[in-house]
């Protein structure tokens, strides 16, 4: 984990000072300002968009690793290959009727 956390940062400090060093070559100088603040809002502005997406995707991605939990009481782990099935119960448990 800290591992992947240096790396960001390392990436992230790559990429500011490649887009300051950009951003300031093209932007003359009267409108550098400007650009710099509009950069700035819309860049921190976003922020706690993206922190409240990700605090939803918290509990989303718990729940869908607890809906795995209505499967261990039922046969399902224990199947290893379709022969252990009978015919009719593999049709129904995949919602099919047999056709006679």
């Amino acid at each position: 984990m800290g591992g992947a956390h240096f790396l960001v940062g390392l990436g992230v400090m790559w990429f500011d000072v490649n887009l300051n060093s950009r951003q300031t070559a093209v932007t003359p100088d009267a409108l550098r300002s400007r650009v710099t603040g509009a950069f700035g809002t819309v860049n921190y502005g976003v922020r706690p968009l993206g922190a409240l997406t990700g605090g939803a995707l918290v509990p989303v991605a718990v729940g869908g690793v607890l809906s795995v939990l209505w499967l261990l009481p039922s046969p399902i782990p224990r199947i290893r290959s379709l022969a252990d099935l009978p015919a009719d119960q593999s049709l129904q448990s995949a919602g099919l009727s047999p056709c006679g």
